[in-house]
């Protein structure tokens, strides 16, 4: 997870350049052959190192490098033309329906972030009626699980928020004191982990106050542990930590015990026989009933897939990604699908990758008409409803999904993106926010306003904010 004020700048560069091509019509993309590439070769590490680099300039200087990655792709194997029969061995997973677990009054304020210039930014609570209901200060905030509770860190204590105004509720103090690269809280809302800076994992009893300080395994961590992560298993008896992305990566299992983390496995990229990938910019999920770990690289669209068993990669999928950073992975709450959407600033499309097939299908545009079907229709039978969870922009009965366009919120069937509203009509957006309950959708427009917008259609509510605003603390992230 990343520092709030550093992601927005990188966005607002992002936005100011594009490849602004035509899309081709989904059958001419399904006809494109990919090209190949070596997955994990030096001349990955050595592009991706490029790509990075790039972006920190971009961000120093105050302008905008286009950054083109010309890496060949893989052959996507067992793509299934357009006319093939919804019942075929390439069909679409259905959702799996989970319960909506989101109903306190605080998981459906949103928070967004106002950065007036010169000045430092902070964090305003936006309730449903469009009223400012709370304000924090600059700082890094997290989202608790059940979305209720906001937690501030700084280097020597943590601070617990109320999400419903914003008010202190309890501090945990920090030992040692020192900055904090990521955050993780397990599933039942009991543990909170993070990795501090000084290579260490701290796993803490939310509600005892208890902590636990394990050293944290590490390959050569060049850059220090920053970029690396950490989560929790789903049942929230596991907690893996991902470090040294960049490569050579180490990936370590451990059980979450209340007298502190037990290391149950450990494997770092190239020893013992070990394959891991080379990532830059980690959105991470564990799938496949808590077997397999999938990480999205954001610098060059790369899917890995690492056997948590074994704790070696067992394949990868490459996303067409123009430039650094220009995909939002949204993962399906039943772990079967990743949606990888464009901003919408450099046109709104998307791909889809199934996670337990490895298929990848893509890039579609966003449907624009509602009796247009939808571009993966030809892979789905009878669209059931699934579940997830409130921060990413899907349904929490896990039958839609909310994409920010140049004109409105487009609301997608899930899994065949079938187009069957579209909300906000007239409104250029860039990024939505699903209250816990799913009645009530926050977007931005691009750094300029907020909206609250009712999910079954009506006018939205415009609010006012005093400044530049930018991205939402939510409880996950792409």
């Amino acid at each position: 997870m990343k520092d709030q004020n550093d992601e927005e700048r990188v966005r607002q560069l992002l936005r100011g350049s594009g490849d602004r091509r035509p899309l081709l019509p989904f059958e001419q993309l399904m006809a494109r052959p990919r090209r190949t590439r070596s997955t994990f070769g030096t001349a990955v590490i050595t592009a991706v190192a490029t790509v990075v680099v790039a972006v920190i300039a971009v961000i120093g200087g105050g302008q905008l490098a286009t950054v083109r990655q010309e890496l060949q792709r893989p052959a996507t194997a067992g793509t299934a033309s357009p006319s093939a029969p919804a019942n075929s061995r390439a069909a679409l997973p259905q959702p799996v329906l989970q319960s909506i677990t989101r109903t306190s009054p605080a998981a459906q304020v949103a928070w967004v972030g106002v950065y007036p210039q010169g000045q430092p930014a902070s964090f305003l609570g936006v309730d449903l009626a469009g009223k400012i209901v709370g304000r924090l200060d600059a700082g890094r905030y997290f989202r608790s699980a059940d979305g209720a509770t906001l937690y501030g860190f700084t280097n020597d204590a943590i601070t617990a928020y109320s999400a419903g105004d914003g008010g202190p509720q309890r501090t945990y103090p920090r030992n040692p004191a020192d900055p904090v690269v990521d955050v993780s809280f397990s599933p039942d809302g009991r543990w909170l982990a993070l990795l501090g800076a000084a290579a260490y994992v701290q796993v803490i009893d939310l509600q005892t106050g208890s902590a636990q300080i394990t050293p944290l395994g590490f390959s050569s961590l060049t850059n220090g542990v920053y970029g690396s992560t950490l989560l929790f298993s789903g049942d929230s008896k596991r907690l893996y930590t991902i470090v040294d992305p960049a490569g050579p990566m180490s990936v370590t299992a451990f059980d979450v015990t209340p007298t502190g983390l037990v290391q149950i496995a450990r494997a770092v990229d190239a020893q013992s026989g070990k394959t891991l990938p080379a990532c830059q910019g980690l959105a991470p999920k564990i799938v496949d009933v808590g077997r397999t770990l999938v990480l999205f690289c954001h610098a060059d669209g790369l899917v890995a897939f690492i056997d948590l068993a074994t704790l070696s990669s067992t394949a990868a999928v490459h996303a067409d990604q123009k430039n650094p950073f220009w995909l939002s992975p949204i993962f399906t709450p039943d772990g079967q699908l990743l949606y990888l959407q464009q901003l919408p600033a450099f046109g709104d499309f998307m791909q889809v990758v199934d996670l337990k097939t490895h298929l990848l299908l893509g890039p579609v545009p966003v449907p624009v008409k509602l009796e247009d079907r939808g571009p993966f229709s030809w892979l789905v039978g009878n669209v059931l409803a699934g579940g997830v969870a409130s921060t990413v922009p899907i349904a929490p009965d896990g039958s839609k999904l909310y994409a920010a366009t140049s004109n409105g919120v487009a609301t997608l069937r899930i899994p065949d993106l079938k187009l069957m509203a579209r909300l906000a009509n007239g409104l250029n957006l860039n990024e939505v926010w699903v209250s816990g309950d799913g009645k009530t959708l926050f977007a931005t427009d691009n750094g300029k306003g907020l909206y609250v917008v009712p999910e079954g259609g009506g006018t939205p509510i415009p609010v006012t904010l005093p400044a530049q605003i930018g991205g939402f603390i939510a409880s996950e992230h792409g």
